[in-house]
Order: C-alpha cells, then structure tokens, then sequence
C-alpha cells in the first residue's frame, strides 16, 4: 500500500508494526532461537517484583467474586462489585513497559490504591461504564472476547476481570487474543498467559517475596480455578495473526473475514485493552475529540451481527474520541498533554446487536 514510504512517511500503524514483525522474523529464521522472546525478562522481572501487590489485589477479587455470588439478586451489590472490575481493568493499562519500563512494586501499589477509593474516576473522560454493565447483567452464561495488550499487572486486571464474570454467571466462555509474536515490548503472548496461570497457582517456584498468608493462598485458589478453567476449554487463547497486521480494525469483516465471522461476531462482548488497540479501532485518525466512537469505529459497529465492543484504553498519543466539547475545554486548559500523558482514560462502547 506504502511502497514509497519510508520510515519517516509511512504511517504509523504501518511502519511501527513492521518493525516488531521484522523483528520476529529474524529470530524465527534461526535454529536454536525461532521461540525466543527478547522482551521475557523484562516482563517476568517486573511481575516478580509486584507479588505482594498481586496477592493483595488476587485475595480482594477473590473476596469480592464471594460477596458477589451471595448478592445475586441484590443488582446495586452487583453493580459495584462490576465498577471495581472494570476500572480495574482500565487502569491495569497504565502498566505499559514500552513506556514505563521502571515500574515498581510501590508504584504499582498505590496505583491499585487509587482504583480501589475510586480516586482515578475523575480521569476518565469518556465513561460508558453504566451502559456497559446494562449489556452484562443480561448476560447469563454468555461468551465474552478480550483482546489483550499488557502482559504481567495488566493481564492479571484482565484475567481477573474474566474471572468475576465467570463465576458470578455472566460469561460461561472467556476467549483471549494474546499475540503470536513478542509485540510492543510487553504485550502479552500464548507464553505470557500461562507463565502467569503457572506462578498464581505455585508463586513459591519464583520466590518467596513477603506475601500475607491469606494472600497467596487466595493467589493458588484463583491460579488452580484458571488452570481448570484452561482445562476444561471454557477459557480459550486464540492469537490470530490479525491482531499483529497493519490493518485498522474497521478491515475486520474483509481483511479478518475470518476471525470477524467466526470468532467475534460468535460474542456477545468483545473488549479490546490499551492504547494501540484503541488506536486500531479508529484508524489512527486525528479525529475531532467529539466525534462519536460508534461513528470512528465504522463498519465493525453497524454490521447487523455486531457484538457489544468495549475500549478501554489509558490514552497516551493525540488521537481520541468521543469525549464532550465541554469536557475537552476543561482538560485542554488543564493539561495541554492530557491526550499522551497516561494519567487519563476512556472506557467506551459500541453496543452493536445490543441495540435491539
């Protein structure tokens, strides 16, 4: 499409993505290193270093998935028990080590302090969170796809946001879109999953780092369920080759024609993580920060067989929609770099077939 682009005019979902692709291909032409992932170490380090934070966060939703089932029936209990995870999730995006390669246990610690008092919402400036959860409650024993983006902290916000909905009831199948090869520094892989699935149900085989008792016992109750979840195939990873293209994700139903037939529109709810997905889903255009994310997200909102898609997304390039004029004033005067400066957030929806 580019071919006299250089890397200085080609765009950016072209050119940035080559570069990981090339890299892939250079270590998949090898014998002895095709598998290797050059950015493992960092990614296991930094999650080493949380274990404390992980525990901590892995006994509250283990808590709280408790607290929730009893409340079944009680739709406020439900309601905010839903807000926790979510924003959870949102905010698990700030975890990006492709832009903060120094994050540490602390840090993370008081990241999940300000999700749990509710300190960040005011930084979300497109909220679609009581919209979403009026698809989710009608939800019983659905399919829901994650389209994922950090691995280590951000993938546990995420594989913990798939397990309240599994047991609650909501979702009776969980597919993830991990990619298939290392991607953006720290995104996560088919390796990068189960790593993780593997040091929740045994985090002694990577040390002992301090945790509570309680804690890391919640942290091999939660890993054993997910191993069983994995098991017994009603959690699927699936790392389709689109997901590393150059395509904006309005090419789905033609350049992905088969993973938009036969996998998400098969789901009653897909939610794409981070910054690049986001950037995907609206064609990396500099769009009007007005302009409806129905409207920027094009054909993959208006097919008839559409799932609920939901972004969310800490926003670190100058590129975003759907946020209100007035809002948008107020941020501007604010902070001049609040677009790329990762301290605020969207969670956004196209609720597609919902809308009937």
């Amino acid at each position: 499409y580019f071919p006299k682009a250089t890397w200085y005019s080609a765009p950016f979902l072209t050119w940035e993505t080559y570069l990981y692709r090339r890299i892939a291909t250079v270590f998949g032409r090898s014998k002895y290193w095709a598998r290797f992932d050059f950015f493992a170490k960092k990614k296991e380090s930094t999650f080493r270093a949380s274990m404390v934070a992980v525990a901590k966060l892995c006994s509250r939703v283990d808590a709280l998935a408790k607290e929730s089932i009893d409340a079944k029936g009680n739709e406020t209990k439900l309601h905010l028990a839903f807000i926790e995870m979510l924003h959870a999730s949102l905010w698990g995006n700030q975890t990006d080590l492709s832009m903060f390669p120094d994050l540490s246990n602390e840090k993370l610690e008081e990241m999940q302090a300000r999700i749990s008092s509710g300190e960040n919402n005011s930084k979300i400036v497109a909220n679609d969170t009581d919209r979403i959860w009026a698809i989710v409650k009608q939800m019983q024993g659905g399919r829901v796809d994650i389209v994922l983006d950090n691995s280590g902290f951000e993938l546990l916000q995420d594989v913990l946001l798939a397990h309240w909905l599994m047991v609650v009831g909501y979702a009776s199948k969980v597919v993830f879109h991990p990619k298939r090869i290392p991607w953006y520094v720290s995104d996560v892989t088919n390796a990068d999953f189960h790593w993780l699935v593997d040091v929740a149900q045994d985090p002694e085989a990577i040390g002992d780092s301090g945790m509570a008792a309680a804690d890391k016992d919640a942290l091999k109750r939660l890993g054993k369920t997910w191993a069983g979840f994995l098991a017994d195939g009603v959690w699927e990873l699936k790392d389709e080759l689109y997901w590393t293209g150059p395509y904006g994700y309005r090419f789905l139903p033609t350049q992905g024609k088969d993973l938009w037939d036969n996998e998400l529109t098969k789901s009653d709810l897909v939610i794409f993580k981070g910054d690049l997905n986001y950037r995907k889903l609206i064609y990396d255009l500099e769009w009007p920060v007005t302009t409806p994310f129905v409207d920027a997200i094009g054909p993959i909102a208006t097919d008839p067989r559409a799932p609920a898609i939901v972004a969310l997304r800490t926003s670190k390039c100058d590129t975003i929609t759907g946020v209100s004029a007035e809002r948008a004033e107020e941020l501007f005067k604010a902070q001049k770099n609040w677009m790329y400066s990762g301290e605020y957030g969207v969670i956004q929806l196209s609720p597609g077939r919902w809308s009937k």
